[in-house]
């Protein structure tokens, strides 16, 4: 145990509870005629959330307001409800680690801006007992990221700042702890917190991994895998040169609009024209110039792209990538790379009007390759991708960087990847 560390804290959504399955909601949107990505933007975007949040109003407050502005009755609330929530996993990685740094002795907390509820659904669920301390916002009447509540956790942990790590998967709520002088740390899933925590002189659970069973192919996203794109300083550095707020360049480049994109239903253009328009560029050959200077920080991750050649001598090999139309094309510009011919089978989410974590598109890869969800290993760097894959049988490996990940790819095959 690091003798500066005393104290873990966990938030909730997005990091021990996530969305396995995001096809539940599609189904929503499709019964109740909403646009794709609406139903989370009506729940988590709405006034009404925050207001739960904070405990203003309760959980059947918020669901009747949902249903009015939609018109349910309240037979159709509960369906729209239930089935919104019905994808969410816990994830029992993240939970064992939880009390795997209990047992070793650090104070462990969950800290959660959710409605007042979820603590007697932690003791529903079986799992209070993985914390000293659990703070929600419904019952402090107040969220992160108000200093507050990260005050109010560490006086009932009875640590200072600087002896607590403090884990949550929004940017806005790390910055704001890091500020008061906690060791904090965006989540972007188990294995990429593990290296975090390590650096800190904590030991995490040790990964456990077996090795699969008649694997036939193994299928690499491109971009944060094959490719490294560009790093959270990078964009901060792009956003101060554009003089943006904080999270607001992510939002354009990677947001609603990419999406659209990336399932082929807006063009080139029409994309360029609207990243010119938020970002405040006069023209479209200006937003090129800045699309080209950004992406300048990408550049191959030579053992990966290696290892994808050598695995063809004995699997399928794929690249399932969610990307713009001419992806192919500026792949092998760029680097030389024809992805028609490195690769047996090249799935690009623009060309079949599907998108990661859409579980329909892992369906169409894995009939093209002509194999079922357990003969694959499928390495991506979002976690939304590999939890949604995981939930389809696939078996995934959370992309980190070639040394961490390459090895747990062996694990898996029983064998080096040379």
């Amino acid at each position: 145990m690091d003798d500066n560390i005393k104290a873990v804290i966990f938030d909730w959504g997005g990091v021990l509870m996530r969305t396995f399955d995001p096809a539940a909601r599609r189904g929503l949107e499709r019964r109740f005629n909403l646009e794709p990505g609406t139903a989370y933007e009506l729940v988590f975007k709405s006034p009404r959330w925050d207001d739960a949040q904070h405990g203003r109003i309760d959980s059947q407050a918020f669901w009747a307001d949902l249903g009015e502005r939609l018109g349910l009755d309240a037979e159709e609330i509960e369906a729209f409800r239930s089935g919104f929530w019905a994808g969410d996993r816990l994830d029992p990685e993240m939970l064992d680690a939880m009390r795997h740094f209990r047992q070793a002795g650090y104070r462990t907390a969950l800290l959660s801006n959710a409605s007042a509820g979820l603590p007697d659904y932690l003791v529903e669920l079986g799992i209070d007992d993985a914390f000293d301390v659990i703070v929600v916002s419904g019952v402090e009447g107040v969220a992160k990221p108000d200093p507050r509540i990260y005050l109010s956790v560490l006086e009932r942990l009875g640590v200072e700042p600087q002896e607590a790590v403090f884990v949550d998967d929004m940017q806005v709520n790390v910055e704001a702890a890091r500020n008061l002088g906690l060791h904090a740390f965006r989540f972007r899933g188990p294995r990429p917190l593990s290296v975090s925590l390590a650096d800190l002189g904590i030991p995490a659970p040790p990964l456990r991994r077996d090795r699969v069973p008649d694997v036939r192919a193994v299928i690499f996203d491109w971009g944060g895998v094959m490719e490294q794109l560009p790093s959270e300083a990078d964009v901060a550095a792009w956003e101060r040169r554009l003089a943006i707020e904080p999270g607001v360049l992510p939002e354009v480049l990677w947001g609603h609009e990419w999406h659209r994109l990336a399932v082929g239903a807006i063009t080139d253009a029409d994309y360029a024209r609207y990243v010119g328009e938020q970002l405040g560029f006069p023209g479209k050959d200006e937003v090129l110039d800045f699309l080209q200077a950004f992406y300048t920080s990408d550049r191959l991750n030579e053992p990966v792209v290696k290892a994808g050649r050598a695995l063809r001598d004995r699997y399928k090999v794929a690249l399932l990538s969610n990307a713009f139309p001419a992806q192919s094309d500026f792949i092998r510009e760029q680097h030389g790379i024809d992805v028609y011919d490195e690769y047996d089978l090249y799935v690009n989410s623009a060309h079949v009007g599907l998108s990661k974590p859409d579980p329909a598109i892992y369906h169409l890869t894995l009939e093209q390759l002509g194999i079922g969800p357990e003969q694959a290993i499928f390495l991506d760097d979002s976690l939304r991708n590999v939890d949604s894959a995981r939930h389809q049988g696939i078996h995934a490996v959370h992309f980190v960087d070639p040394v961490v990940s390459l090895p747990e790819l062996e694990l898996l095959l029983g064998h080096a990847v040379e």
